[in-house]
């Protein structure tokens, strides 16, 4: 699956710029194999988040930002 590059703002000093991965939900279909019952079933994998640069203005971590930005409800 394909992701987008995207950047934000720094959360703790609103300068600096953070280079994070989106990567979007996806909706598959599996089937189902039995002697019983055949089918289909849909599964729905969850958007995700990558932090992939710290900020270069104040120093911050990946972590804290991936932190911060759980926190704030962004990620």
């Amino acid at each position: 699956m394909r992701g987008q590059y995207e950047e934000l703002s720094c959360p703790f000093c609103d300068k600096g710029r953070i280079s994070v991965l989106y990567i979007p939900s996806a909706v598959s279909i599996k089937q189902t194999r039995s002697r019983v019952i055949r089918g289909n079933r849909k599964v729905k994998s969850s958007e995700e988040w990558l932090v992939q640069s710290g900020c270069n203005v104040c120093g911050k971590s990946q972590d804290e930002f991936e932190k911060k930005l759980r926190e704030n409800g962004i990620i």
